[in-house]
């Protein structure tokens, strides 16, 4: 299926998902080993977690909430089956794109199908919209984040995603068992670009990102450690340009090209060796910054010659993606060998 019109919704997933889900609103203790929310703009110590106890949600799919600034904000967890709620698991959360919501992220991405394959946690957090922003509403058509450069009205309001964040992983670590050295993000279009914003203020808890067609767009960027990042975009996307731009009007900012993106991270690891190619498969190449401290900590671009505002892989979107990159399973190859230091 296509999307609406990208410019009045950056990055709507319109997939179908019919996951079956569960609820469960009961508040767990908090683990003691699990860090908890700092004060807004400072970023939290986050010791290692080697084992839990008391917990006791097991496999499925849940929508769970938590209190943000005065507001319910949601979030959903699919638990894959396998999951022993005493030993630390792997994470990654994914952010959706502009005017689109956390179901239709996980029938994006098919990252819950490979979550029940590799054992890991896939966590989908909501955006606020603009009536929930001003009090008066639900309406979910604008729901995004604020990316540093996009988009709409999270990105106007100047809301404070990022301490949602934390507080949605310090509620998240009170209930399942998660591996604070391996949590990853992952996101679409805007929430790409969140990503970028995530690896900037806090590296401190994600261990690797994997943005989608959204660049880097968080000023000032100073994270507290080398972030290993791999982007992925097409060169053909009308939405958020491979070439970067200044085309969102009200729903954003100038942001950087997806080289440029890469080409600072880079800089920030330290990486002083050659570009090298490491992967190739008909539109499809990827490249790896090298010399790197560490040199786990590579900045990688992976571009779609002619790809479109799309999920690589996933072929009913937009005008359709290439069947020759998986993005969901490149960047969970990506993560699982780059955990936190």
């Amino acid at each position: 299926m296509r999307s609406r019109s990208p410019r009045l919704a950056l990055g709507v997933l319109l997939a179908g998902v019919a996951a079956c889900s569960s609820s469960d609103t009961s508040r767990r203790p908090t683990q003691e080993d699990a860090g908890s929310v700092p004060p807004t703009g400072e970023e939290p110590t986050v010791p290692e977690r080697t084992a839990c106890t008391g917990l006791t949600v097991g496999p499925g799919t849940y929508d769970w909430t938590v209190a943000h600034q005065g507001r319910t904000r949601h979030y959903r967890v699919h638990v894959p089956p396998g999951y022993d709620a005493t030993r630390p698991t792997a994470a990654v959360v994914a952010f959706h794109g502009f005017g689109s919501n956390e179901r239709e992220m996980e029938g994006l991405m098919g990252l819950s199908r490979l979550a029940d394959t590799e054992g890991f946690l896939a966590v989908y957090p909501r955006g606020l919209s603009a009536s929930e922003i001003n009090d008066n509403g639900t309406d979910g058509t604008s729901r995004g984040w604020n990316g540093g450069a996009c988009c709409g009205p999270a990105w106007t309001a100047k809301v404070d995603d990022v301490g949602f964040v934390d507080a949605l992983l310090t509620d998240l670590d009170s209930r399942v068992c998660v591996d604070t050295r391996r949590t990853f993000a992952t996101g679409f279009s805007n929430g790409g670009f969140f990503s970028y914003q995530l690896a900037c203020q806090r590296a401190s808890r994600f261990a690797a990102i994997a943005p989608v067609a959204g660049t880097e767009g968080a000023s000032p960027c100073n994270p507290s450690r080398p972030v290993p990042v791999l982007h992925l975009h097409g060169t053909a996307d009308p939405v958020i340009r491979y070439q970067g731009g200044s085309n969102l009007g009200p729903f954003g900012g100038t942001y950087p090209s997806a080289e440029e993106s890469v080409r600072r991270w880079a800089e920030r690891n330290g990486c002083t060796g050659p570009t090298v190619e490491t992967y190739q498969q008909g539109d499809s190449t990827c490249t790896a910054a090298t010399g790197c401290s560490p040199e786990s900590a590579t900045a990688s671009l992976c571009t779609v010659q002619g790809g479109q505002h799309t999920w690589p892989g996933f072929t009913d979107f937009n005008h359709g993606g290439t069947p020759h990159l998986d993005a969901t399973l490149e960047a969970w190859k990506f993560f699982q060998t780059r955990p936190r230091p």
